[in-house]
This record gives structure tokens, C-alpha cells and sequence, in this order.
């Protein structure tokens, strides 16, 4: 992540958006709207054959995926209504002059005037990054190219490695910095050497991406394609050094404190970063390693067509429309997509992403209500007290673990709707004219807020979303859960809706974010946030067994043709999926509703409980993107996060009458129960 971007530690819910869900009336009863939307069914679908098909068989056969879209579903309708109402606001905020000069109103109309400036973007050409291309072209030697790369990152590029700053794993109240491997421009290494017919369209179509980024700075089609292949081949070696997406996944193995005097290379480093620090965090050493003998053998020239195309790449969007084009017609391949959003909904993003708190507050004054927060909660509560019944009550663990784990679970801290302090941004100058200008100014600023983080005390109460995203995460070194006001409206949250659809979709959200605190990951660290053994081993073992029943169910798992899902990567989201499911429901049935059995349009509590579920994740995804989710997302795709939680529960069969015949069917000894 830039400097805005989900720190990699944090455990997001992620929902693959495309765009708007229709309000149901505030004041509607569950009689005049019933957020469960019976005609998603497919009658011809058996619950007990495949039960997310039966929920979702009719919506999924007569919804096509828009053509700007890679995938179309129940959260997708909700992503275009935020758009809108940001959109809104932003361009009443764009054509008024009379807000003050550097008040948040101003700033924020500028940027997106800025950005929506096309005429001035196409007049401008690539004059905009011209600056830095001048820069790389005077390096001399590795001190320059240093130089070069901290000067990259201070304007949201992140050229040959990652760098944030975090708090320390290992203690957990201060900020440290964090040197990750990065700096690849395909998803991540497996696209490097994977050698299957989709893969090998991409690489090539990778590499006549990088030609023609070169072919429009001005070199000859030989030059450029000489220039490229070195880029290319300069990535794929560093994609060799790089570890793979599961091998990222383990706290401790990707936990390494470097001293300062013990490399002076990295000395170096930190000097022209700006970082004054005795420590640093380095994840992948061999990386690192590797790398610097990347650097020290690769010739120069090699280095600075590197970071040409990554300069020109990172702001591709914000060039003439032959570098928005090029850049489209390579993306398209990973996603599916069969033309480009339209302009005000990427850059209604944009400003999302670079002034979030200025655009954040006005939102949540619009269309977030306090009762709505209260409400949250509430629902927060509930779930939670749940959470520590089921932990008393595991056979599976002992005693003296149950007890640290009540201690993490009372020390989660919930963040619901929005942030209590807000970023000031009065001292940045923004141009209604000059995007790339303006994505500098607020580049430096996270940059520089970043550095002086180092070293001092985490602020626990900052938040890594802004109050629209639909989303929610779990921080492990903080141990909190934050829920932002994006995600808290239909098809999540009904403020008029009944529990059993609310628990089923919502409380789901809720559940899966505790249970990341308690996954194979979240385990690891204790109730302060610290990468610390607090287990016993005997109860660590027995952990370790049931999650690898967890990897072993969704292996055998197909997402699309001959691409299974890959369990260990998917490990830790099943986990929560799973265990958020469980719990939500074990807190749905305390509810007058769940202890109940009236039906409601013809369906049980527990049946709406989990169509409520079905419903949230239905999702219409291109082949294209789905490849993608099995070789980079840790999330399994929308057809198992349904079939494959609900096939571990017994309420479910009861619900659904499941017999052993059916093909939801999991025998008692498969089922996997963890929380």
C-alpha cells in the first residue's frame, strides 16, 4: 500500500465491488419491504444440492456484468450509490467558490476539478512527470539511484521494494519501519514463471504494455522493445528473490529487526529516506539480499528504464488518453473488463483515496445516522459476548488458553462509522488545474507524517479506510475492529430490517472480523497487539490440526476451469469466514426472533438467517478475474464463502433438511469447527 493504502498486516473483509443498492425506506416495516430478496431464488436449484445457487440461481442468470465492471453483485449496487452521493458532493464542492481559500471544501472541489480537467490533462501530455524522468536520467551511480528511489516514494511511487511504517509486531506501541519485497508490476511472482496459456497472455501482454509506455516517451519501436524486455527480465529476476503469496502469510517468518550499524548499505538508505532510527523491520532479508545484488550487476541504464515505466505506469490515469488506454488495455486481461469506468467514478475515487478525511466528514454528516452507530454497536456487543460463551465452552482447548484468549477478546476495541479525529490538511496547496501536482502535495504529506511516525507511539485512534469504503479489517497489533460508515447500509445493515437478515449479514461481518484476532494469523499475537506466543502447545497443536482440515476443504474447491482455490493462501479468511458465521449465529438465536419459529414470507428465522448470508456474497465474476482471485487474493471466491461455511454447520442442515444424500453433505468427521 502507498502511504493510504490497508497496511499488510491488517485482515480485510474485501468485497469485490463493481456499483448501487436501492435505500429501503427508513421507515418501512419488514411487511412493506423485505430486505431478503425472495426473487434471487432458483426454484429449480435443491438448498440442499448447492445452497448458494438456490439462494441466488435466478439473479445470477438474468444479471450481466456491465462492461466497465470485472464483477457485478449485491455490493456492487451499494459501491455505485456511494459514488454518487460522493460524486454529488464533490461537484457542487467543484463549482463553488465561496468556501475560504485552504478550508476543506476548497481543497477537496479543487482536486477533483483538477482531475476532471481532461482537456488540460491532453494539452499537457507527459510534461507532468517529465520532472522525475529528468531526475532518473542523472543518476550516475548507486548514491544517486538512492536518492532517486526515496525521492519515488515521498511522491507515492515504490520502486524495488515496499516501505511503510507501522507498528512494531513485537511491541506493538511504537511505530517502527517496515521493509517489505515489492516492486513487481505484475500481481505478484507466481505470473512470472506460471506457464499455463492465460498466464503466459498476460506476460506477454505485460511486456507489450511496457513497449508501448515507451514508444510514447519517444523511443523508436526497436528502442522501446529493447527497453522493455530489460524492464521484464529485470522483474522476473527480482520476482526469482521474492517469497510466495503463502510464504507471506507467517507473522514470525517475516519478522526480522535489523540494526542500523549493522548494514551500512541500509545506513545509506535511511539517510536519504529521511529516517532516523537505531532499528527497522525487514521482512524478507533474503530479499534484500538478493536485490542489492540485483542492483550491483544490473547496468544502469537497465535501472532507469525501470523506473521510467514505473513513474509513467503509477500515473498513467492522470496522463493524456494514450497512457489511460494503454494502461486499460493491459488491466483488462487481469480483470475481464470491456471498457473503462467512466471518468467522474475513477476520480471520485481518487480524491477518495488522497483527501479521505476531508471527503469523509461530509459524508457521514449526509448519510451516516447516529442511531444507525448506536445500533452497530449494539449488534458489536452482542456478538462479542457470544464470541466469549463459545471460547468457555470449546473441547478442544484448555483451560489456562481459554482464559488469555477472554483477555484478547475483552481488550478488542470497536470503531464504528468514521474516525474521532480528522487529518488537517489546511497547510496543502491544491490546483484546480494540475492533478499530478496535487497528487504530489498529498503524496509528501502521508510521506512525511509517515517519518516523523517512527519511533513514537502508535495512535491507535487513526483508522487505515475512510468513513465511505465498503470494507471493514482487523489490525492484530492494535487489536481492533473498524467498521466505516460505507459498509453500514443495505444489503449489510437494514436500519428497518429484522434480525435474522441483519445477524445474517452484518453480524457476519462482525463475527468474521473478531474471528481474524483468533485465525492462524491473528492467533499469533496477544491482547496488546504483540507478536507473542500466549498459547500452550499442546492447544497450539490442536489449532494447527483443525486448521488444516480448513486448508484441505477449500482445496477441493474449483474457482474456474482447472484453478482450484489455494487453501494455505485462503487459510486464515476461511478461518474467519467460518468462525464469523458461527458466532453470528449462536448471537442471532438469543434474539427474540431466533428463539422463536414465525415465519416470514413463507421462511423460518434460521432459513432467512442464512439466504441473509447467501445474499451478501452473490457475485457475478468474469473467468478473467476469478483466475486472478485464485493466484493473489486470500479470499476464496463468492460461491464458497457461502457453500463452504454453511457445510459446516448443523443448524444449517436442520434449516434446509440436508440429508446425508445430498451434495451439501458433509459427513460429521469432515466438519470443520474451530470457533
Amino acid at each position: 500500500m502507498d502511504m493510504k493504502l490497508i497496511f499488510p498486516g491488517l485482515f480485510t473483509l474485501t468485497l469485490i465491488l463493481g456499483a448501487c443498492q436501492t435505500q429501503v425506506n427508513s421507515n418501512a416495516t419488514a411487511d412493506q419491504v423485505d430486505p431478503l430478496d425472495i426473487s434471487s431464488h432458483d426454484s429449480s436449484e435443491r438448498p440442499q444440492s448447492n445452497f448458494y445457487l438456490f439462494a441466488n440461481g435466478s439473479w445470477l442468470r438474468k444479471t450481466e456484468i456491465p462492461p466497465a465492471q470485472s464483477a457485478w453483485g449485491a455490493s456492487s449496487t451499494l459501491h455505485d450509490t456511494v459514488l454518487s452521493r460522493l460524486h454529488r458532493i464533490l461537484d457542487s464542492l467543484s463549482l463553488s467558490s465561496n468556501a475560504p481559500a485552504g478550508s476543506p471544501a476548497r481543497q477537496t472541489g479543487a482536486f477533483f476539478a483538477s482531475a476532471m480537467d481532461s482537456g488540460g490533462i491532453e494539452k499537457k501530455g507527459y510534461l507532468p512527470v517529465k520532472p522525475e524522468l529528468d531526475s532518473i536520467s542523472a543518476i550516475q551511480n548507486k548514491a544517486g539511484l538512492f536518492h532517486e528511489i526515496a525521492k519515488e516514494y515521498s511522491i507515492n511511487h515504490a520502486p524495488f521494494f515496499s516501505f511503510y511504517v507501522s507498528a512494531d509486531d513485537r511491541n506493538s506501541r511504537l511505530n517502527a519501519a517496515h521493509f517489505d519485497q515489492g516492486g513487481l508490476g505484475l500481481p505478484n511472482r507466481e505470473y512470472y514463471f506460471k506457464n499455463d496459456t492465460t498466464t503466459l497472455k498476460i506476460r506477454e501482454a505485460y511486456l507489450a504494455y511496457i513497449t508501448k509506455i515507451f514508444t510514447l516517451l519517444g523511443q523508436s519501436p526497436a528502442e522501446s522493445a529493447k527497453s522493455a524486455k530489460s524492464v521484464f527480465d529485470l522483474e522476473t529476476a527480482m520476482a526469482k528473490i521474492s517469497n510466495t503469496p503463502v510464504e507471506l502469510r507467517d507473522p514470525i517468518a517475516n519478522y526480522h529487526k535489523i540494526t542500523v550499524v549493522s548494514s551500512p548499505e541500509i545506513k545509506k538508505l535511511l539517510v536519504v529516506f529521511g529516517i532516523s532510527a537505531d532499528t527497522i523491520l525487514v521482512g524478507q532479508p533474503g530479499f534484500y539480499k538478493g536485490l542489492n545484488r540485483l542492483l550491483n550487476t544490473t547496468p544502469l541504464e537497465t535501472i532507469k528504464n525501470y523506473l521510467r515505466f514505473h513513474v509513467v505506469s503509477d500515473d498513467a490515469d492522470y496522463l493524456p488518453h494514450d497512457f489511460v488506454d494503454a494502461k486499460f488495455n493491459f488491466n483488462k486481461l487481469l480483470t475481464g473488463q470491456k471498457q473503462m469506468n467512466e471518468r467522474w467514478k475513477r476520480m471520485t475515487t481518487l480524491v477518495d483515496e488522497q483527501l479521505g478525511d476531508n471527503l469523509g466528514r461530509i459524508y457521514v454528516q449526509q448519510f451516516f445516522l447516529p442511531a444507525d452507530k448506536e445500533r452497530i454497536g449494539r449488534l458489536v456487543d452482542n456478538i462479542m459476548a457470544t464470541y466469549a460463551e463459545r471460547i468457555q465452552h470449546l473441547d478442544w482447548m484448555s483451560d489456562s488458553t481459554k482464559q488469555k484468549a477472554l483477555v484478547k477478546l475483552n481488550a478488542i476495541v470497536k470503531k464504528i462509522g468514521y474516525p474521532d479525529h480528522w487529518k488537517d490538511y489546511s497547510s496543502l496547496k491544491i490546483s484546480p488545474d494540475d492533478i499530478i501536482a496535487n497528487i504530489r502535495t498529498t503524496s509528501r504529506y502521508e510521506y512525511d507524517r509517515a517519518i516523523a511516525k517512527i519511533g513514537r507511539p502508535v495512535d491507535r485512534s487513526e483508522w487505515q479506510m475512510t468513513p465511505p469504503t465498503i470494507d471493514a479489517y482487523y489490525d492484530p497489533t492494535q487489536n481492533n475492529i473498524n467498521f466505516p460508515a460505507g459498509i453500514l447500509q443495505p444489503p449489510f445493515y437494514f436500519s428497518s430490517g429484522d434480525d435474522a437478515v441483519n445477524y445474517g449479514a452484518i453480524g457476519l461481518v462482525i463475527g468474521h472480523e473478531i474471528t481474524h484476532g483468533f485465525d492462524d494469523q491473528g492467533r499469533q499475537y496477544d491482547a496488546d497487539g504483540n507478536l507473542k506466543e500466549w498459547w500452550s502447545p499442546e492447544d497450539a497443536k490442536r489449532f494447527k490440526q483443525r486448521a488444516e482440515n480448513i486448508i484441505n476443504q477449500y482445496n477441493g474447491y474449483v474457482a474456474a476451469d482447472t484453478f482450484h482455490l489455494n487453501g494455505n493462501l485462503t487459510e486464515g479468511e476461511n478461518i474467519a469466514d467460518n468462525g464469523g458465521l458461527a458466532i453470528a449465529y449462536a448471537a442471532f438465536k438469543k434474539t427474540p426472533q431466533g428463539k422463536g419459529n414465525e415465519k416470514m414470507n413463507g421462511l423460518t428465522p434460521d432459513q432467512r438467517f442464512f439466504l441473509s448470508t447467501a445474499q451478501v456474497w452473490k457475485m457475478k465474476i468474469r473467468r478473467e478475474r476469478l483466475i486472478n482471485m485464485t493466484l493473489t487474493n486470500p479470499h476464496s471466491t463468492p460461491e464458497w464463502r457461502v457453500n463452504g461455511p454453511v457445510s459446516n454447520m448443523p443448524s444449517f442442515y436442520a434449516a434446509f433438511q440436508v440429508q446425508p444424500t445430498d451434495s451439501m453433505y458433509r459427513p460429521d468427521s469432515l466438519r470443520v469447527k474451530i470457533w
